[in-house]
């Protein structure tokens, strides 16, 4: 205890401090006695701030713009992943960029999908959303823009939200959506889209607790950084974190937990998706177009493939055939619900060579493969743009 000159000790020295602290105390305790009496009293009254859900608008960062370097450990489930860096930015809508490259286009597309249609680990100019737009655009002679609405991990009930909420303000001409992996595991690991997944559920909740608090604290605090200081923050977080942390396990609380696959029970959720998909689009007035998903699941594995699905067997007990199997007739489905619905299936499953120059794992694509891919949706919707009512050029 600090004694001064005149041998008064500090808490003679500040008796108002002193006192406000502990009147500070006092009403504090009454405070917390008072509402654990009446909490009693009221048996169970509800919490007034309850709890507050949204729904989750899957997507990219409206203005959000980053470089990013693969880790390291994204090198050991890949054999042709080239680690250097990539850009990814998002206009003001959340799309990934380039997108809107005309101001009045003539034909507008739009692609929903995971990280395989995301592509962050390529060129901006060679991811196949943009690509395959860019390609039509000088095939065709139209003004084309080419929107990416993709986000790692989402499923087709992702892909709807983001269609309702942000791609039909756009009146685009196509939409064209592909799904598969993402589906199957989320309706493997959790039996339905609708879940309670940390990050797959469609539903934000936020309870009134102290979690709840702290997750707001550390938004306010992110918020006011990127505000005053984003790029010196940017530069800072490259230099100490150059080796970026491996992506975690989104289902790691399954891990160890054996599944059984029961295609004929996944697959009717899987078609309702896929239709509900159609009815929005054409309700609307947008061509919806389906795409079959590529990969490297073939009769004889690749030496990386059979190590990484004898992981899956390992830890859940799936094989390698009952996962091929469930993802071969995923794509079957696509075709079928296509067929049903008189619309176009761009069969990338089928067109695409199962090889690791085109996919650099089991199904995110190389340089060489995005290039491919856009080739072929291209090719593909060229006939349906043709058979399309032309909107009039702005100079016309």
């Amino acid at each position: 205890m600090s004694i001064d000159r005149t041998g008064k000790t500090w808490f003679e020295r500040h008796p108002k401090k002193i006192i406000f602290f502990l009147v500070f105390l006092v009403v504090c305790g009454l405070a917390l006695v008072t509402e654990k009496l009446l909490a009693l009293k009221a048996d169970g009254l509800r919490h007034p701030q309850g709890v507050k859900r949204y729904i989750k608008l899957r997507e990219f960062e409206p203005g959000y713009a980053d470089i990013l370097l693969p880790p390291k450990e994204a090198l050991t489930v890949s054999d042709t992943l080239v680690r250097r860096e990539y850009i990814i930015r998002a206009d003001e809508n959340g799309f990934i960029m380039p997108s809107k490259v005309h101001e009045h286009p003539e034909l507008t597309l739009v692609f929903l999908g995971g990280s395989t249609t995301e592509c962050i680990y390529d060129d901006e100019n060679n991811r196949f959303p943009y690509l395959a737009g860019h390609l039509l655009e000088e095939k065709t002679g139209l003004k084309v823009n080419s929107y990416n609405a993709a986000k790692s991990g989402n499923n087709s009930l992702h892909s709807i939200n983001v269609l309702l909420n942000k791609v039909v303000d756009l009146k685009p001409d196509i939409v064209v959506m592909m799904h598969n992996i993402n589906d199957l595991s989320i309706l493997l690991y959790e039996k339905t889209y609708w879940n309670k997944h940390p990050t797959r559920s469609p539903l934000e909740v936020k309870k009134p607790d102290w979690k709840t608090v702290g997750k707001n604290l550390e938004e306010t605090f992110r918020l006011a950084r990127d505000l005053v200081i984003p790029n010196l923050y940017a530069v800072i977080h490259r230099l100490i974190h150059v080796e970026s942390k491996f992506k975690a396990d989104e289902f790691r609380k399954v891990r160890g937990r054996k599944i059984e696959v029961h295609p004929d029970q996944l697959v009717p959720e899987f078609t309702l998706n896929l239709q509900t998909f159609i009815n929005i689009c054409r309700a609307r007035g947008i061509t919806p177009v389906l795409m079959t998903m590529s990969s490297r699941l073939k009769d004889d594995p690749d030496p990386l493939i059979a190590r990484l699905m004898k992981g899956l067997e390992v830890q859940q007990g799936i094989t390698y055939w009952k996962f091929k199997g469930a993802f071969d007739r995923f794509n079957q489905t696509i075709r079928e619900v296509g067929a049903r619905n008189q619309l176009l299936v761009v069969d990338l499953a089928r067109e695409i060579p199962q090889e690791k120059e085109y996919m650099s794992d089991v199904a995110h694509y190389t340089p060489a493969g995005s290039r491919l891919v856009a080739q072929r949706i291209a090719a593909g919707l060229r006939p349906v743009v043709s058979s399309l009512n032309k909107r009039p050029s702005a100079n016309n």
